[in-house]
């Protein structure tokens, strides 16, 4: 029975040990934002129709209804609504698309694929 005690007392020690040293790092990176975008940070939201999507530069040149052209970035951390990958991303669609204010070419927050309507 002592031996069954010693293992169990090694095994917990590995448990404890393991936690102590691996898991404080994952909390604080967990509980960090990894988007690069501070709280203070405006995000402003626009929507147009997809002219053309850039797989190698990992860009979109998307038309506003009012008929001018911008250029959205996507990164690793942009969210997608309505498709799994960046891939399905086509010419035609109709996006929604959260993006920082400020000034340069703006990265994607988050891209909604419009729903067509209709009959």
């Amino acid at each position: 029975m002592k031996n069954c005690n010693s293992k169990n007392m090694a095994v917990s020690f590995m448990f404890f040990a393991f936690l102590i040293f691996f898991v404080p790092g994952n909390v604080i990176a967990a509980g960090s934002d990894n988007t690069g975008i501070s709280e203070s940070t405006e995000i402003q939201l626009i929507e147009g129709k997809v002219k053309q999507y850039n797989p190698e530069k990992q860009s979109i040149l998307l038309q506003l209804k009012n008929g001018e052209k911008i250029t959205i970035l996507l990164d690793w951390n942009t969210a997608l609504v309505g498709y799994a990958s960046p891939k399905e991303i086509e010419k035609g669609n109709k996006v929604k698309i959260w993006h920082p204010a400020g000034t340069g070419t703006p990265t994607a927050v988050k891209i909604e694929k419009k729903l067509i309507v209709g009959c």
